[in-house]
């Protein structure tokens, strides 16, 4: 008789269950993008006569393996800093957010640091990652990136 009900699965499985504390989170290691090569295509703009390089908001997602729409979701609900620097698109999605390099690998540390990418952290709201990236963005917010020397 026991080979005709399927033996039971644990209660981790089961639609609408939560996960057990400590765990990765499910969307942790978005294949979306590559984190090891974020930065393979940089935006170039031009600022005080010379190009520079900026990162749009799929870079940082990508850096910290996360889908964008996470990190929409992170600035609506006021955990994570708006983009120091937005331009117009001509296209008809809008305005684009971008970041530096130096912005991007300070919240990649930060991440790490605060458990938010190790999965140790259950919840944003419960570490100082939203404080520190205010801070570090407050404080990059005045240097620009070093020009691009060698535009072709």
């Amino acid at each position: 008789m026991s080979g005709i009900v399927p033996p039971r699965q644990p209660l981790d499985v089961y639609p609408g269950t939560h996960r057990p504390l400590g765990t990765a989170h499910p969307t942790q290691g978005y294949t979306g993008g590559d984190v090891a090569r974020w930065d393979e295509d940089p935006v170039y703009k031009k600022i005080s006569g010379f190009y520079r390089e900026f990162f749009a908001i799929s870079h940082l997602a990508n850096a910290l393996g996360r889908a964008p729409k996470t990190i929409y979701k992170w600035e609506g609900n006021g955990l994570f800093p708006g983009a120091t620097w937005i331009y117009n698109s001509d296209s008809k999605n809008g305005r684009r957010r971008l970041y530096t390099r130096r912005q991007i690998e300070g919240v990649v540390l930060i991440a790490y640091e605060e458990g938010v990418l190790s999965g140790t952290s259950r919840f944003i709201s419960h570490t100082k990652f939203p404080d520190r990236c205010r801070e570090l963005f407050v404080a990059t917010r005045a240097a620009l990136p070093d020009p691009v020397q060698d535009w072709s």
